[in-house]
């Protein structure tokens, strides 16, 4: 079905909703169970814009009851930009009455960013009414598609230096070769010709052309006559073509004029016309690069570069480039200045080499951005996992939690109740009294309420743990917000107690927490508690680590301790300390511990990534600074700095 037939059936329908179905029960709760199981939302809104049918799938994208979203509008639950471009197509479907299908980003309930095609398609009743009737199909989350997409980039720029590198050890082989000839006392006529032919190849694979070219005059000087031809794609090498001069003058006298002949489309390029019937258009060029060779004060040939299928735009390296090979060419043909020929090759080979390490140069940022992305992907996962979690447990906790209060005050009524039975019937009857000694009825009364307050006890601190999760996995990867810094490390400590606390065969680590009179500090939280957990779980790991190799009299000598310590250091910046009193970090070692994939953790615990990512966080998302403070037997301290303000940066 094509997208004008979907609109159309999908605006049929509603139109039955609405005002075909005599009002029977029947007929309405099968329509009503059509469009509800349709996995697709779906939506009618009237001429003020506002939603009078939506079924359930629509329901559960946006996070509410149907009745909550009945009669209004997008401007009650998505923010002004978005309520602002939706409500601009929707007035142009109103206005023109034409079919409207788009693509955007949208931002749902649970605050995650996703990309959405939307199909919108109008029609009216018997009395003139109009509706706007709509469905949305998900394409997918932001962070996943920019992810595959970096994925095919570093997969595409990868296969391009592998053959990059190729090229460069063909480009060394020949260059090498020309060397040698060029070496030898005389150049004779076979040699000369294995030299051009390698010209012609190193040519091809410096500059990437599919074809390759050496022309010099002839001696009559009325043409030019090809020396050797070298095609790519076939590996061959041919010549003996002559061209005449009075079949191209306007080209050959451009020699004349211009030392490097660069077009980038031969169709549209005066010096290039006459070219076209007889030679370009044929064979398929698209662009050429010429450079004449000039000996002895006059044009002898040109060596001509042809790449085929787009038009390319040719760099100033590049010019320079063929303009290196031609003097070569010249070289070979004059055959008595072999430093300067050797000197050509090496430029030559030089700029390609350039070529290479500003390939690889670009691979490795993108590796490194792709693996940050995919780890932003999974905290983001892992948040969105744990932000629903800790909300349904919420539920029920509260639940528990809400009933425990009247709960106490019902059970201490019936516990005054028994006292007032035992008061004025002492002497109950045997069935009574054996029953009361078999359920220990004055042990029972005096440990329900003990037992009623350790519920409470443990419903408060899931409420804890779960507000702690929530504060963890915050999803704010849209914008800044002004959040407490102590809050985030304090759920951070919270997710970690469990390594934190004395077991049977440790005594634990000490916390020790100086938190300074910080305000509300804009930056992204998420991201801010990943680094905090980051930090911590490597500090955990370096005071297990050492303490694993000490007897207990030496942990209680000198326990473990971690000291986090927070400051306003300056009018627009506060300080974040986390220190360790463990072994402390080499010199070698700490230069490289930002660095990307580097561990000193055994294969398994450890990727290599965290506190590069850190890094990245706090100096480019934040614009603040992450410093690691470490000597042998001294601990370690990392410091982070960032500002209270991240507008006043950015303007």
């Amino acid at each position: 079905m094509s997208s004008s037939e979907e609109s159309q059936y999908l605006a049929g329908l509603s139109k039955m909703v609405f005002f075909d179905i005599v009002p029977q029960q029947s007929s309405q709760a099968f329509l009503w169970s059509l469009f509800n199981s349709i996995t697709d939302p779906i939506f009618v809104k009237d001429r003020q814009h506002s939603w009078m049918f939506v079924n359930d799938a629509l329901c559960q994208f946006m996070g509410y009851e149907r009745a909550e979203l009945i009669g209004k509008s997008d401007y009650d639950f998505f923010c002004k930009t978005e309520a602002d471009a939706f409500w601009e197509r929707d007035e142009q479907i109103f206005t023109t009455g034409l079919s409207d299908e788009h693509e955007q980003l949208i931002t749902d309930y649970q605050g995650e960013t996703r990309i959405i095609s939307t199909k919108k398609s109008l029609f009216s009743d018997e009395v003139g009414n109009s509706f706007l009737v709509g469905s949305i199909r998900f394409i997918g989350s932001k962070n996943k598609i920019e992810t595959a997409l970096l994925c095919q980039t570093v997969n595409k720029l990868e296969q391009e230096i592998h053959e990059r590198q190729e090229t460069e050890k063909r480009f060394r082989r020949h260059s090498n070769a020309l060397q040698q000839l060029v070496q030898s006392e005389k150049l004779q006529h076979d040699d000369f010709q294995i030299a051009i032919q390698y010209v012609t190849e190193v040519a091809s694979l410096g500059l990437d052309v599919e074809r390759v070219s050496v022309w010099l005059y002839t001696e009559k000087g009325l043409g030019i006559q090809c020396i050797d031809l070298y095609e790519r794609e076939n590996n061959c090498h041919s010549h003996g073509f002559e061209l005449s001069f009075c079949d191209f003058p306007r080209y050959f006298q451009a020699l004349k004029e211009e030392q490097v002949i660069a077009v980038s489309d031969v169709h549209n390029d005066p010096r290039t016309w006459e070219f076209s019937a007889s030679y370009t258009t044929p064979l398929g060029i698209t662009s050429m690069l010429d450079a004449r060779i000039w000996s002895k004060g006059q044009v002898i040939g040109v060596v001509c570069c042809e790449h085929l299928a787009t038009q390319r735009q040719w760099t100033l390296e590049e010019e320079s480039f063929i303009g290196s090979i031609t003097d070569f060419v010249r070289l070979v043909i004059e055959s008595d200045n072999r430093k300067i020929a050797e000197e050509a090759l090496r430029q030559s080979e030089m700029q390609l080499r350039q070529q290479t390490q500003q390939l690889e140069l670009a691979l490795f940022e993108l590796q490194r951005t792709q693996i940050q992305m995919l780890q932003s992907e999974k905290m983001s996962s892992l948040g969105q996992l744990v932000a629903g979690v800790a909300h349904e447990i919420n539920n029920p906790v509260n639940f528990i939690y809400g009933n425990i209060a009247p709960a106490h005050d019902y059970i201490q009524n019936l516990l005054n109740l028994i006292n007032l039975y035992q008061e004025y019937y002492p002497s109950p009857v045997p069935v009574i009294q054996s029953q009361i000694a078999a359920i220990d009825l004055d042990f029972l009364m005096a440990d329900l309420l003990k037992l009623l307050s350790s519920i409470k006890i443990g419903a408060e601190r899931i409420r804890e743990i779960v507000l702690s999760l929530r504060n963890f996995s915050r999803l704010d990867e849209a914008e800044y917000k002004a959040v407490d810094i102590h809050e985030g490390i304090d759920s951070t400590l919270l997710i970690l107690e469990n390594r934190l606390k004395t077991k049977p065969n440790c005594l634990g680590i000490e916390i020790v927490k100086e938190y300074g009179n910080l305000p509300l500090i804009e930056c992204y939280a998420g991201q801010l508690n990943q680094v905090f957990m980051n930090i911590l779980t490597n500090a955990i790991d370096a005071l297990e680590e050492r303490d694993e190799q000490r007897t207990k009299q030496q942990i209680r000598q000198l326990p473990s301790v971690i000291q986090i310590r927070t400051e306003i250091i300056n009018h627009n910046q506060i300080a974040i300390k986390i220190s360790d009193n463990g072994l402390g970090i080499p010199e070698n070692i700490k230069q490289r511990i930002f660095d990307p994939f580097f561990t000193t953790k055994p294969i398994g615990k450890g990727t290599g990534m965290g506190m590069s990512i850190s890094y990245q966080i706090v100096t480019k998302n934040h614009y603040g600074t992450l410093e690691c403070i470490s000597s042998p037997y001294q601990g370690t301290t990392f410091v982070i700095i960032i500002p209270l303000k991240q507008q006043q940066l950015a303007n």
